[in-house]
């Protein structure tokens, strides 16, 4: 039997591992869309202020996600929490602003939704885990 901490040290290696393609896949598939979007406007004049900043805000959000995330994991929810709720106020920001621009917030909520889905279960999971693998050593 492999001792506790170091069966969660490598499990939580390599959760770091999965979220880190899990993000480049989610920022690749926003970037496209964002990309086609942006086609569809240059038909007709935007506001480039109002672009810039939902560039930042998009930023923001997939920082405070990842940051709270990977605080999360070391278990400090307290502080992860304070992150994911700035990443959630940017995601909102974000979503408004992304509206004004033209583009389809349906399609933003779904990727949003799915991200945010995709890196808390992975946590979830991960816990769950761990759990049981404790439960059954002190069997």
């Amino acid at each position: 039997m492999v001792r506790s901490g170091g069966f969660r040290e490598r499990n939580v290696e390599v959760l770091r591992e999965a979220q880190n393609a899990l993000n480049v896949a989610f920022g690749a598939i926003l970037s496209a869309y964002i990309g086609n979007s942006l086609t569809d406007i240059d038909n007709r004049p935007f506001d480039h202020v109002l672009l810039a900043k939902f560039f930042v805000l998009i930023a923001l959000f997939i920082l405070g996600l990842c940051v709270g995330n990977a605080v999360i994991l070391r278990g400090e929810f307290w502080m992860g929490g304070l992150f994911l709720a700035g990443a959630l106020a940017a995601a909102l920001l974000a979503h408004h602003v992304g509206a004004e621009l033209g583009f389809e917030v349906v399609v933003l909520r779904v990727l949003t939704a799915c991200w945010v889905f995709g890196l808390l279960g992975s946590n979830a999971v991960l816990t769950t885990i761990n759990y049981i693998h404790h439960r059954n050593m002190n069997k």
